[in-house]
């Protein structure tokens, strides 16, 4: 064999067995009671060999974690400063504060700058549609100007809904962006392409499923027997149908070339009957080995960079969209993994490498107790509280918890409410309808958990608006009291 030959190999090899990670990314949300130290989240991602990381701000803390580690960074602006963003010597400053500060040996290896996120939702109601734009130009024009604009990008992850097609053509190839936001699409576009900064979209086939009763289950996943024809190419899952309905869509634009990341997908584990551990690890079974071979879609085939959401569990995300939004991660949220995973996209049933050192709280939990001392007629106010200060998401139908009897509602609420509040007793008192327990009181599939031992922000302020939305969880269990 010659020496070139085995170089070859080498070589193949080499690019094999890492190919499933350069291909991956994870989004690295914080919207939990106790998050995990921002160190411990970095050795999570370098120990899995995760490459690649999304973020939904440029928290100091969470950057001097990055800072050395080789991990690529997604940075990102939030919606409510995208106003602000609007002038320019404000975009300026936020570059130079929260990039170009990093920008250094063995400092924070980043490689976009995300502005806003899913701003043109419809569920925002034309809110951010008028600074957006604006936004990126600023962004991308500060980025230029410290001298960084060569290798840091700005872009805009947009949620999928800014494009579709016809109702009386329902294939990827009649795919145009939505006719209310086209002028903004296409000058973000445009601008995208004259900084040679790529299009970010996120793609979440479990929503498909969830907001329509009459779409079919087997399309959300990468293995089922559901088809869609399109002119003679054929789509076997909603995912590559959503890719390509942007790619026709940009091609509209003239700019079908342009290099497309998938900054979120993922399913959840709870919150609704089809978020669970077996659907999540169906759809990473059949996601990753696509990826992890660059199998691409019928309009673009190879590589595509993607960011898998999410990494942690986050116990205090605003439940608007549905209770699952808690639920996302591959981690729970301690760190530790909910199932089998190969990163690699070889098909392996391993776990990954969960949080090292992880302090929990006490073993003791919070359990309601119908012979103590309390008025019972006051049960259905307490529990109201407790859900509407904690996570009471899992006791939704069809959810890990949605199976509990009356009086384990009411225990896994105030259990809830007490890790949340760190386990202080008179966060166990609900006007003496509850005691302390110190043996496990997880029923099945249903756990309720000990709260991990150092929040990074003491009791986190659940907003009056998750009251409202905790509704119809709220309702089931009032009916189960009355039942």
């Amino acid at each position: 064999m010659t020496s070139f030959a085995v170089f070859f190999i080498i070589i193949s090899a080499l690019c094999f067995s890492s190919g499933g990670v350069s291909a991956l990314g994870v989004n690295w949300g914080t919207m939990a009671s106790h998050q995990l130290p921002p160190k411990t989240v970095v050795r999570m991602l370098t120990d899995n060999n995760i490459k690649k990381v999304k973020l939904f701000d440029a928290d100091t803390d969470t950057m001097g974690a990055l800072a050395g580690s080789g991990v690529e960074v997604m940075v990102a602006i939030p919606n409510d400063l995208l106003k602000a963003m609007g002038t320019y010597q404000r975009a300026k400053d936020w570059v130079q504060r929260n990039v170009s500060r990093f920008n250094f040996n063995d400092g924070v290896k980043i490689k976009y700058v995300a502005v806003g996120n899913e701003p043109f939702l419809t569920s925002y109601n034309g809110s951010f549609i008028n600074l957006t734009y604006p936004a990126l130009v600023n962004i991308q024009t500060a980025l230029n100007e410290a001298g960084i604009g060569d290798y840091i990008k700005a872009t805009v992850p947009l949620n999928a809904d800014v494009y579709n097609s016809p109702p009386d053509n329902q294939v990827p190839s009649a795919g145009r962006f939505r006719s209310d936001i086209l002028q903004e699409m296409t000058d973000i576009v445009n601008f995208l392409a004259q900084n040679k900064a790529p299009f970010t979209v996120n793609i979440y086939p479990f929503l498909s499923l969830y907001l329509s009763s009459d779409f079919p289950f087997e399309y959300a996943f990468f293995d089922g027997q559901n088809t869609v024809n399109d002119n003679g190419v054929i789509y076997t899952n909603v995912f590559d149908a959503s890719f390509d309905t942007l790619v026709a869509s940009l091609n509209a634009l003239s700019h079908g070339d342009m290099e497309v990341i998938v900054g979120e997908v993922g399913w959840p584990t709870d919150g609704d009957k089809n978020a669970n551990v077996v659907n999540a690890e169906r759809f990473y079974s059949g996601l990753l080995p696509r990826l992890a071979n660059n199998v691409g879609t019928p309009m673009r085939k190879g590589y595509i960079e993607v960011y898998l959401f999410g990494f942690i569990d986050e116990d205090a995300k605003s439940v608007a969209p549905g209770n699952f939004e808690r639920h996302w991660g591959i981690f729970k949220y301690d760190g530790q993994p909910k199932f089998p995973v190969d990163l690699q996209g070889q098909g392996q049933k391993k776990f990954l490498t969960g949080a090292q050192n992880v302090q929990y709280l006490l073993n003791q939990w919070c359990m309601f107790n119908p012979s103590g001392r309390g008025n019972i007629s006051k049960l259905g106010d307490n529990i109201n509280y407790a859900c509407s200060r904690s996570d009471c998401t899992a006791l939704g139908y069809g959810s890990s918890c949605g199976n509990l009897d009356a009086n384990g509602n009411a225990s896994y609420a105030f259990n809830m409410y007490f890790q949340v509040q760190n386990q202080e007793a008179q966060a166990c008192d609900f006007d003496g309808l509850a005691t302390i327990v110190t043996r496990n009181i997880s029923q099945g599939q249903c756990v309720f958990p000990v709260q991990t031992g150092k929040p990074s922000s003491g009791h986190y302020d659940y907003s009056y608006s998750s009251v409202v939305r905790f509704g119809l969880v709220m309702s089931g269990l009032m009916f189960l009291l009355m039942a």
